[in-house]
């Protein structure tokens, strides 16, 4: 079996070239995936024909333009109307007893406190010398003096004051509370519709040999 195998695959070598000898090759004339799909899991190594080369001569293309009607898609909405509840506060009151602290005005005495200098006497050792004899007689005594200080003093003042006091009261109380009102909502979604539209296409004729095959339109 497998060199029946070989035997088909080196006849259909032979006679791809041969039959495309017969007629100018042209650009997508080759069929290569008609043979490469009997060699499957065999790398091929397959160059498609040479491109249509138009270098190298000179020429002329006459393009003509032709009005032409298409058909296009056209986005456009389509709009409908959907309901949802919205919350909207509301603010309320009730009468309700509750503590209530409060601060009075008062007349009253207040305390200040400032700074001031006074004199504060005190006591230092100073020692006298006298000679008695061949010795000398070191005497101590007690020297009063004085020196200055910063105190605070404080002191009482008429001023104000105030007096704190806690007291039972029936008040206005406020509370919110929350209407659901019903919106409408409108709501767009894209669609297409086809419409025709005019369009300006050109033809290219009397190539001059500048075209692939024929002339491109």
């Amino acid at each position: 079996m497998s060199r029946r195998w070989i035997l088909w695959c080196v006849v259909l070598l032979a006679a791809v070239p041969a039959a495309n000898t017969s007629r100018p090759l042209l650009a997508g004339d080759w069929d290569w995936p008609n043979v490469t799909h009997l060699f499957k899991g065999t790398p091929l190594d397959v160059h498609a024909p040479a491109a249509c080369e138009n270098c190298g001569h000179e020429g002329c293309i006459e393009r003509t333009p032709v009005q032409d009607c298409v058909v296009g898609k056209k986005e456009v909405f389509k709009t409908s109307i959907r309901y949802e509840y919205v919350s909207i506060p509301e603010t309320r009151y009730r009468w309700q007893l509750k503590c209530i602290t409060k601060d009075i005005p008062s007349e009253g005495c207040k305390t200040v406190c400032e700074n001031k200098e006074v004199e504060r006497p005190f006591q230092v050792e100073r020692w006298d010398k006298q000679q008695a004899g061949c010795n000398e007689l070191h005497c101590k005594s007690c020297v009063t003096q004085t020196e200055k200080l910063d105190t605070k003093v404080c002191k009482e003042e008429q001023g104000k004051t105030k007096i704190k006091v806690h007291y039972w009261s029936c008040v206005k109380v406020p509370y919110t509370v929350y209407r659901q009102v019903k919106r409408e909502v409108c709501v767009k979604q894209p669609c297409h519709e086809k419409v025709e539209v005019n369009v300006t296409r050109y033809v290219c004729e009397h190539c001059g040999g500048l075209g692939c095959k024929f002339c491109k339109h």
